[in-house]
């Protein structure tokens, strides 16, 4: 179509203008309408054709990529415009297979504000579902490049039991970004209550990869209190040590000591609390240390 003359183009746009709409759901038509989507003369035939039904198409397996191709290819102001219909809808969408991958796109090529106050109303109920919880991270990822206001969402997170929703298998991701872009004082908050349960998370799959951002995002000093508080006692260095997961958290932690004799001190009783049975080779090792009796 684009290297038909003005006229052919025309008698062809208005000939596909009444289908595109059945179209777009149909498991071959809609490779035709995304690529209609991107040609500028055509926009104004699907914008009509999709009005009233954006969320439908949204959360249809083909009409979903025909949407998120369509809005891709707009102008911002345009796709703000077009996207308003879902306003309300936002959760249900960001629960679905389909819709949930057409709410991120529609996001990240709008910012419309009323989808981040959605997801920030939703954040608990959507963090623990698959896709809902691929939602809540793109959106909140894109909103703080964006410089957008963040602090309704992680409020959301605070007061739905973050340590709970660390641990969780999906909602792990949503704490992660809250604790990477929320407000200073408001990943204080998180850190206040997720530090105390450090040895908890670490022995959790999903827990570790949040114990490595709060230690990541911790302040000097709270380092060397939690360093202080392991090293200090051989059971909970024999648990990071002994553990999958735990190892992990324990080398971020270690990475982390600024105070060279502290740190010193640290990785002295990681050498002498490694045995065959536990991880401390490892950590050693991927910390540069020298394994005494390994040489």
């Amino acid at each position: 179509m684009p290297r038909m003359s003005r006229s052919h183009f025309t008698r062809a746009r208005n000939e596909l203008a009444p289908h595109l709409y059945t179209l777009s759901k149909h498991t071959f038509g809609n490779y035709l309408v995304s690529r209609l989507a991107t040609i500028e003369s055509m926009h104004e035939a699907i914008a009509d054709a999709f009005q009233g039904h954006l969320l439908e198409l949204l959360c249809h397996a083909q009409g979903s990529r025909v949407v998120q191709a369509f809005v891709s290819a707009l102008p911002s102001s345009a796709a703000l415009k077009c996207v308003q219909e879902l306003a309300g809808h936002v959760p249900e969408c960001a629960l679905d297979t389909h819709g949930s991958w057409g709410i991120c796109v529609a996001f990240e090529h709008t910012r419309a504000p009323f989808m981040l106050h959605e997801v920030a109303d939703n954040v608990c109920e959507l963090s623990i579902q698959q896709h809902g919880c691929r939602v809540v991270q793109s959106v909140m990822q894109a909103a703080a490049n964006a410089g957008m206001d963040l602090r309704p969402a992680v409020t959301g997170i605070i007061r739905g039991d973050v340590v709970q929703l660390a641990s969780h298998r999906f909602a792990n991701y949503a704490v992660q970004v809250a604790l990477r872009q929320g407000p200073h004082d408001q990943r204080e908050i998180m850190l206040s209550q997720l530090l105390p349960n450090l040895l908890k998370l670490s022995s959790n799959k999903h827990g570790s990869n949040v114990a490595e951002v709060m230690l990541a995002k911790a302040t000097p000093a709270q380092v060397e209190y939690v360093t202080d508080s392991i090293v200090a006692n051989d059971a909970d260095l024999s648990q990071l040590m002994g553990d999958a997961f735990g190892n992990y958290v324990l080398q971020t932690l270690l990475r982390r000591i600024e105070d060279s004799e502290r740190r010193a001190r640290a990785l002295a009783k990681v050498r002498a609390a490694t045995t065959a049975s536990n991880y401390g080779r490892s950590i050693l090792s991927r910390l540069g240390v020298a394994d005494i009796d390994a040489a």
